[in-house]
């Protein structure tokens, strides 16, 4: 179970290395992103370090830096001594880890993409979540440059909408098969007319943001405004390049400095899972501590 041995000050010797490589299978940055920060509370918990090593498709410190807590590390730190290391799962249940001991490196490789702050039943988790996360991460330079660089007004609200293969096989997943032309051209309109609602209850530009560049540029063409379809991409698909990688990380403070972000799901008429669950406008609200609205 995780625990607070606050009184066991020798632990701190110890570390856990959660590595992300390409040598096994990954998720998406929100999954990632959580069992990080899933993973350094579990250390920080039974005060022991935490290092990450990310290597799956690119290095993480290319996009986020270390910030209070110096989990930057290399392969080479891991000792090399059978004795001095475990390996431990950051999967569910989630709440059975090994008694952590002095001197001893525990290495994660395999991990499920899910928050343990919040299935632990912390108080407040969200502000706990942000508070860890801020203490891990600050944004690299180059994300701070394409975020200056951005065009978007000082305010505003976000509108997301995921639609994965609806509209078109875009991702390597198995999840939605493209919709018939004409309900695909009438699930465009309705999630359009549906951001068109959240911008007339705003004092604010609404900014659409989506995973579709087709529905990205038909928005455009329609007056609407929208992020910029550069390096739109999911960096699970195996030709994510560096453009969709760095869209990844400058979308999310994009969407974590609006005044509200909105995430369309439910559309009446229209197959069930026509639209995806994305969690990534959600955790991108907590990061920016701002309200999130699940249409």
């Amino acid at each position: 179970m995780v625990q607070n041995n606050s009184a066991n000050l020798n632990a701190l010797n110890s570390n856990i290395y959660f590595i992300i490589d390409d040598s096994n299978s990954h998720c998406g940055l929100t999954d990632r992103l959580k069992a990080a920060v899933g993973l350094c509370y579990v250390a920080r918990q039974n005060n022991i370090g935490f290092k990450f090593i990310h290597r799956a498709g690119f290095d993480l410190r290319d996009y986020l830096e270390p910030n209070v807590i110096p989990w930057s590390a290399e392969l080479s730190d891991i000792a090399r001594l059978p004795w001095k290391t475990r390996r431990i799962e950051y999967r569910p249940p989630l709440d059975s880890f090994p008694k952590f001991k002095a001197n001893m490196q525990y290495i994660c490789k395999r991990y499920i993409g899910k928050n343990i702050i919040e299935m632990t039943n912390v108080p407040d988790w969200q502000s706990v979540w942000r508070k860890l996360f801020w203490d891990m991460f600050t944004p690299s330079q180059i994300v701070k440059d394409a975020l200056a660089h951005s065009g978007l007004p000082d305010r505003y609200v976000i509108v997301n909408a995921r639609f994965i293969n609806s509209l078109g096989m875009i991702e390597e997943t198995n999840y939605n098969a493209p919709l018939p032309d004409d309900m695909q051209a009438k699930l465009i309109d309705a999630v359009l007319a549906k951001a068109a609602e959240c911008e007339a209850q705003s004092d604010v530009p609404a900014i659409l943001y989506s995973d579709s560049i087709r529905f990205l540029d038909i928005a455009a063409n329609r007056g609407f405004h929208t992020i910029s379809p550069k390096g739109i991409g999911n960096m699970m698909n195996s030709n994510a390049d560096e453009s969709v990688n760095l869209q990844s990380f400058v979308g999310m403070f994009q969407i974590a400095q609006a005044d509200k972000v909105y995430s369309i799901l439910n559309m009446e008429g229209f197959p069930e899972g026509s639209l995806y669950k994305t969690q990534y406008p959600r955790y991108a609200a907590i990061i920016g501590n701002r309200p999130f609205i699940r249409l």
